[in-house]
């Protein structure tokens, strides 16, 4: 499945999202035109663990393709397309930031218990500059979740000793990943507005040798 084929065919239809929700409507009803053979599921709970979900799952010619999903939003009011659109302002870009990690974390625990896994992809799409520009300072925080244009995920990501533990809770653990992620942003949209900037980046997880027995079988074969 080409990802970015997929990608670069939804931004002639549709610019702005009113939340996260659309957007990920949206991306899987494309996949499908795409690919009119494909298996195409929301909301996917994976076997190894039900009280979580898979945003998107995408079965292609017995291959599997896991997606998961993040939109945050500064503020934005415009008419696009003929349409209105009111965007929050999500903030908190610090704890965002350690939850687009933890999705590339999730595809990785995927891939080791999900039978026929193919590549699985993060896909984030964000108005706001916080993420794709580099920290001011070496000594934040959250550097190490840092998802900046150029950043590097890998190994063991923990949150800085200046983070209030409050603002973390639900969070504190830190994240380990098994490979090696290059971030890269890429404009997805540009309206000429206040925030009217949106970019999007997509991380690529690539499947693992692994022993069939140890993996569960996805819708039913």
């Amino acid at each position: 499945m080409d990802i970015l084929a997929v990608i670069n065919s939804l931004r002639e239809k549709r610019t702005i999202f009113h939340s996260e929700a659309d957007f990920q409507f949206a991306l899987a009803w494309e996949i499908q035109l795409i690919y009119p053979n494909a298996i195409v599921r929301l909301e996917y709970p994976p076997p190894h663990d039900l009280t979580k979900y898979i945003d998107i799952i995408v079965s292609l010619d017995g291959n599997i393709y896991p997606i998961e999903l993040k939109y945050k939003t500064k503020l934005f009011n415009a008419k696009v397309g003929g349409e209105l659109y009111y965007l929050k302002n999500h903030g908190a870009q610090d704890i965002g930031k350690y939850d687009f990690v933890k999705d590339i974390y999730r595809l990785e625990t995927f891939r080791e218990h999900i039978f026929g896994y193919k590549e699985g992809y993060a896909i984030w799409l964000t108005n706001d500059p916080y993420y794709w520009n580099k920290p001011k300072s070496d000594t934040a925080g959250y550097l190490a979740f840092s998802v900046h244009q150029g950043a590097v995920k890998e190994g063991t990501m923990a949150w800085g000793e200046s983070m209030n533990e409050g603002s973390i809770k639900g969070r504190e653990k830190p994240i380990f990943l098994s490979g090696s992620y290059l971030i890269d942003w890429q404009d997805y949209c540009r309206v000429d507005c206040k925030n009217g900037v949106f970019k999007y980046a997509v991380i690529n997880v690539n499947a693992v040798e692994k022993e069939t027995s140890n993996v569960h079988r996805a819708f039913g074969y």
